[in-house]
């Protein structure tokens, strides 16, 4: 079971990998809200946005599973990789709501009153 919490571990650092290349295509998306590029380099760096969204829930939630699977079958509580992760998929949904609204105030403008 030792390794099976090394893979854990493990899969944790991956997920904070994933979450640093997620800001890194959301700085790329950023930039490009700002500056006149190419549509078909939006529809890349948005896709690659949703892909690495769905990459970072989903392995989130594999590290969550197998924290709990860890936990009830040795009966020693793995508490580091499941705050992290709750951490890290809370600052994932932070910061892909704050970009949805970037983008929306960008493209449609500010409207007070409706």
């Amino acid at each position: 079971m030792l390794e099976f919490r090394r893979i854990i571990e493990f899969s944790s650092r991956v997920h904070t990998y994933l979450l640093a290349m997620y800001f890194f295509f959301v700085l790329v998306f950023t930039l490009f809200l700002y500056f006149p590029i190419q549509d078909n380099l939006v529809s890349f760096i948005s896709i690659s946005q949703m892909v690495m969204g769905w990459t970072i829930f989903l392995e989130g939630v594999w590290i969550l599973f197998a924290s709990v699977f860890c936990s009830l079958y040795t009966r020693v509580v793995v508490v580091k990789p499941v705050v992290l992760t709750i951490a890290r998929i809370v600052i994932y949904f932070l910061i892909s709501i704050f970009v949805d609204l970037l983008n929306t105030m960008i493209t449609n403008g500010f409207s007070f009153g409706g």
